[in-house]
C-alpha cells in the first residue's frame, strides 16, 4: 500500500475562496481513503497565496521536501493551475518528483505524470494558466494606471511625516513625525552624512515610518531623495514583473503629480539637499580609481543574499590586508549581517583547493554533454509532439504554441552550449595548479557563496566544492593598543638609562 497526499491552494481570502478551500479539504480526504490500494497521508494546504511562483508557498515547499524524504508516493492536485502557473517551474517540479519515484495526479486535466505523453499535455495547461495570469495581470495594471492618470496616489504601508486620508486619498501631515523628517534635512544640510545621521537618529531614540527606533543608510537615503516631501508625487516608480517587485527604468510610463498634498520642506531646500548629494558623491568618485578584482561581482552573502565587496583594512600598517566582506555588513553593520568575512589570500588558497579537485573529477561532470542530453530531450519531445498533431490528437492552436515553446526551449540550449564552449577552455585548462591563476575564475567560476566559515565554489557545470576557512589569528586583538603603549613606555626607559649611563 502507498502513501498519498494532496495539495490544495486558493489564492484569495474571499468568502467564495474559503468555501472552495474547506470543499477541496474534505473532498480529498473522503477521495485518498476511499482508495483501497493507498493509504492517507494528509493535505498540504496554501491559503490566501498567489500561485505565480512557486518560492512564497510554505506548504508546497515543505510538500517537495518531503518527498525528497520519502514520505508518500502519490500527490493529488485538483488543476494544474493550483499547482503552478509558471511553466518553467511547473515541469522541473514533476520531474524532479518523477524521478524520485513520485507520481502526482491532475484531477481536472486528468494528467498522471507517470504517463509518458504527460509532458505534453502539462506543458499546454501550464501555459494556457500562465496566459490566464498574465491577462489578469495587465487588467490589473490598466485599472492602476488609469487611476494614476485620475490623480491616484500610493504611498506603500507608510511614509513618515505623512498619514494617508483614505476617504479623499489626500497625504496629511503629521506634525510630530513632519519634525523628524526637517531635522533630517537641516543635519544633513549642516555636514552630516547619511550614515553618521542613521546612528545620531538611532541614538536619539527617534522613531522611523514604522515606529521602531532602527535607521539604516537607505532609510535616511530614501527621506532626503522622496519628491513627496515637497508636495510632489511621482507614480509607478516600482513595477511587478513575474511576481517580482522591480524599479521602473523606463519599462513602464511614470506618472508625476504636481503640488497635491502639503509639503513638509520647501522646494529651495529639496533641491539644495540633491545637489548636495551630487556633489559629494562626485568628490568620492572623482579620484578613485574603479579598481575590478578576479572575484569581483561573484561572491554572494549565503546570509543576506548581498554580494561581497573587495576592501582593504589598516592601509598603510604592517597588518594591511586585502578582505571580502558582505555588502550589508560593510554600510549597515555586523547586527544586520553577521556572517564572515574573508581574506583575499585565504579566498584564492580555498580556490586552488577546490579548483584542483573539480578538474579530478571533470569528466563525470561535463556540462556540456548534460546540455547534449537535454537537448536530445526536446527534440524527441518535438517529434513526440508533432506525432500528436499527424494523428489530429491536438489542435493546431494548442500545437503552434507547444512547438514555439519547445522550439525556444531547443534554441536556448544550443546558445548555453555555444556560449560553455566560447569560453575558450583547452583540454590543458585542466591541469592542476599550484599558484592561483585568475584566467581559471574567469572561464570556470560561476559564483562563489559564503556562509557560516564555509566558501563554496560553483563551477560553470554546476558542480559545487565546498571548503572551510579560517582568516587566521585577528591583525588587531583586544587590549593591543595598551599593549603597544606599554612597549613603547618600556623602550623610552630603557633607551633613556642607556643613554644616561
Amino acid at each position: 500500500m502507498e502513501t498519498a497526499v494532496a495539495y490544495i491552494r486558493v489564492s484569495t481570502k474571499s468568502d467564495a475562496q474559503l468555501h472552495s478551500y474547506d470543499f477541496q479539504l474534505e473532498y480529498w480526504k473522503r477521495y485518498i481513503k476511499n482508495k483501497p490500494d493507498q493509504e492517507f497521508g494528509g493535505i498540504y494546504a496554501d491559503y490566501g497565496i498567489s500561485g505565480r511562483t512557486m518560492n512564497n508557498r510554505k506548504q508546497l515547499l515543505r510538500l517537495l521536501k518531503d518527498a525528497r524524504e520519502g514520505k508518500f508516493k502519490v500527490i493529488y492536485v485538483k488543476s494544474v493551475s493550483r499547482f503552478a502557473r509558471n511553466t518553467e517551474e511547473l515541469l522541473k517540479t514533476v520531474r524532479e518528483l518523477r524521478n524520485l519515484g513520485v507520481r502526482v495526479y491532475f484531477e481536472k486535466e486528468n494528467i498522471d505524470t507517470f504517463d509518458k505523453t504527460s509532458e505534453v499535455f502539462l506543458t499546454i495547461a501550464a501555459s494556457i494558466a500562465e496566459n490566464d495570469l498574465k491577462i489578469c495581470s495587465e487588467n490589473q495594471k490598466w485599472s492602476i494606471r488609469k487611476k494614476y492618470e485620475k490623480g491616484f496616489i500610493s504611498v506603500g504601508p507608510k511614509i513618515l511625516g505623512y498619514k494617508m486620508d483614505k476617504e479623499t486619498n489626500t497625504l496629511i501631515v503629521e506634525p510630530s513625525q513632519a519634525e523628524t523628517v526637517r531635522y533630517i534635512y537641516d543635519l544633513y544640510m549642516q555636514g552630516l552624512g547619511v550614515e553618521q545621521l542613521a546612528k545620531r537618529l538611532t541614538q536619539e531614540g527617534r522613531k522611523n515610518a514604522l515606529g521602531i527606533v532602527k535607521w539604516s543608510r537607505g532609510s535616511v537615503r530614501y527621506v532626503l531623495t522622496n519628491e513627496k516631501y515637497i508636495g510632489n508625487s511621482i507614480m509607478n516608480k516600482t513595477i511587478s514583473v513575474q511576481g517580482k517587485c522591480i524599479k521602473n527604468k523606463g519599462q513602464e510610463k511614470k506618472y508625476f503629480l504636481e503640488k497635491i498634498h502639503e509639503p513638509i520642506i520647501s522646494d529651495e531646500l529639496f533641491d539644495a539637499v540633491q545637489k548636495e548629494m551630487h556633489r559629494r558623491g562626485s568628490d568620492k568618485l572623482r579620484d578613485r580609481v574603479n579598481e575590478t578584482y578576479p572575484f569581483t561581482g561573484m561572491i554572494v552573502c549565503g546570509s543576506c543574499g548581498k554580494k561581497y565587496i573587495h576592501k582593504i583594512n589598516n592601509i598603510g600598517k604592517p597588518y594591511q590586508s586585502d578582505i571580502w566582506i558582505c555588502h550589508t555588513q560593510a554600510f549597515e553593520g555586523v547586527k544586520t549581517c553577521p556572517n564572515l568575512r574573508i581574506k583575499d589570500d585565504v579566498l584564492k588558497a580555498k580556490f586552488i583547493e577546490c579548483f584542483n579537485e573539480f578538474v579530478s573529477v571533470k569528466q563525470d561532470n561535463d556540462m556540456v554533454l548534460q546540455y547534449k542530453q537535454e537537448l536530445a530531450k526536446w527534440i524527441s519531445l518535438e517529434d513526440d509532439l508533432t506525432a500528436l498533431k499527424v494523428n489530429r490528437m491536438i489542435s493546431l492552436d494548442d500545437y503552434n504554441v507547444e512547438i514555439a515553446r519547445i522550439r525556444s526551449a531547443i534554441k536556448d540550449l544550443n546558445d548555453k552550449i555555444a556560449s560553455y564552449e566560447m569560453r575558450g577552455i583547452s583540454k590543458e585548462d585542466y591541469n592542476p595548479i599550484t599558484e592561483f591563476d585568475e584566467t581559471k575564475v574567469q572561464k570556470f567560476v560561476d559564483h562563489v557563496t559564503i556562509l557560516d566559515k564555509t566558501v563554496k565554489f560553483t563551477f560553470v557545470n554546476g558542480v559545487e566544492i565546498s571548503r572551510g576557512y579560517d582568516n587566521g589569528r585577528a591583525g588587531n586583538q583586544k587590549g593591543w593598543l595598551e599593549k603597544k603603549e606599554k612597549t613603547n613606555h618600556m623602550e623610552d626607559v630603557y633607551g633613556n638609562s642607556k643613554k644616561s649611563g
